[in-house]
């Protein structure tokens, strides 16, 4: 049987990505469903609105039948990355598709793309440099780059789905994978629109009116039932919703009590953003202060963002080599899965492609170094977040260790 793979976030699942699961499965016909899905802190350098057994969940009542954690160290990192890794898991977990949104959904030019970009030609090598050396962001840099040499629409290389659509290719090529691509276009608000206007929002609108303390009720007509139900239920229980600005005093903290040799031990810290973290943390008094202060042409926000993610969680760059970064992910670890899921969790185990972790506590880990080290900081991660949540007495450690996946027959 075919099996589809898609790669996701879901914070939350909105109407968009219930479309999205329902047109892909419809066009590949009869199919097992798998989920790559980020953990507790976003590609964009954000925290989830609600935890990551409860966001599977709504992926399984969606349609999914097994939901698998893309580890944090490829969830919270740059597209390529992200790419990288959740690709290379639902390779490894038998998908024969790969479905994915994009706002120009035309497989043979974004194919071009990514294909140009693995190349690395020359001419483009050049056009690169010479856009950073302009004082550029490496996306746009490489934006306009291939708008000069491939003449094509600036917003095919500028709009976010795009960007990741081409990252998957590229790590299809990479890879040497045998996926066949499967492009839906997106329907709907743009990534970035805050307004609930349409039926098909963005998620950025949806976390938008939580935090503005909208009425949860409002949502109705922009989010599957099942999946408002579990958020009704998450927010009730005081376990959600968790926002950005909510880690204010916890970077603006950690920055201020750092100096410019441990921060250079961070990735993606270039020449100059040292210092300006750290004199930006020294002025701000919240995390939009923070991060306007640091912003430039150059160091984009989300390049920020994650980065102080990086510093939160003490994700260094000697960690990175500790988990061998980015090496193909270590291990599948499932988060909710149906029936059929439960199918292919046993073909998994079966198979010994990679571990397969149902429950991490120290007794059952695999005695691998790399997967501790990764799974102490999964747990970390998630430590951290509880501590954002509304209910103090939702705050405690440990929820890594003790949750099963969710089982949904």
């Amino acid at each position: 049987m075919k099996t589809l793979g898609i790669i996701a976030e879901y914070n939350p699942l909105h109407n968009g990505h219930h479309y999205h699961l329902q047109i892909s499965r419809e066009k590949i016909g009869p199919c097992r469903t798998v989920i790559v899905m980020s953990s507790t802190f976003m590609q964009r350098g954000e925290p989830a609105i609600c935890d990551k057994w409860s966001r599977a969940e709504m992926a399984v009542l969606s349609g999914a039948d097994l939901v698998l954690e893309l580890p944090l160290p490829f969830a919270c990192a740059s597209a390529n990355y992200f790419a990288e890794g959740a690709v290379a898991i639902l390779a490894k977990s038998g998908c024969t598709h790969l479905a994915f949104g994009a706002e120009h959904p035309e497989q043979k030019t974004l194919s071009t793309i990514a294909s140009f970009i693995e190349k690395e030609t020359p001419p483009f090598a050049k056009k690169l440099r010479y856009y950073l050396a302009q004082g550029h962001s490496f996306p746009r840099s490489r934006s306009m780059a291939l708008q000069d040499l491939l003449d094509i629409n600036p917003d095919i290389v500028n709009n976010p789905n795009n960007i990741l659509a081409i990252e998957y290719l590229r790590s299809i090529f990479r890879q040497k994978l045998n996926l066949q691509p499967l492009p839906i276009p997106r329907q709907g608000s743009p990534y970035h629109n805050a307004k609930l206007e349409t039926g098909f929002p963005s998620a950025t609108a949806i976390r938008k009116h939580l935090h503005n303390q909208g009425s949860i009720k409002k949502l109705a007509g922009y989010m599957p039932a099942s999946a408002l139900k579990i958020m009704e239920r998450e927010i009730k229980k005081g376990q959600a919703p968790v926002f950005s600005q909510d880690l204010g005093p916890a970077i603006l903290a950690r920055l201020r009590g750092m100096g410019e040799h441990t921060i250079n031990n961070y990735p993606e810290i270039a020449p100059g953003l040292d210092n300006r973290l750290l004199q930006s943390a020294r002025d701000a008094i919240s995390w939009d202060d923070l991060l306007e202060k640091a912003t430039t042409r150059c160091f984009v926000r989300t390049r920020l963002q994650r980065i102080l993610i990086y510093i939160l969680l003490d994700l260094t760059l000697s960690l990175q080599e500790k988990i061998k970064f980015p090496r193909t992910p270590l291990y599948f670890r499932p988060l909710a899965f149906n029936q059929k899921g439960r199918e292919i969790l046993h073909e998994l185990k079966e198979k010994e492609e990679m571990p397969l972790i149902t429950r991490p506590a120290f007794r059952n880990r695999p005695r691998i170094p790399e997967i501790q080290h990764l799974l102490n900081l999964e747990a970390r991660a998630t430590d951290l977040w509880a501590l954002l949540l509304p209910s103090p007495n939702n705050r405690g450690g440990g929820k890594d260790f003790r949750t099963p996946p969710r089982a949904l027959f």
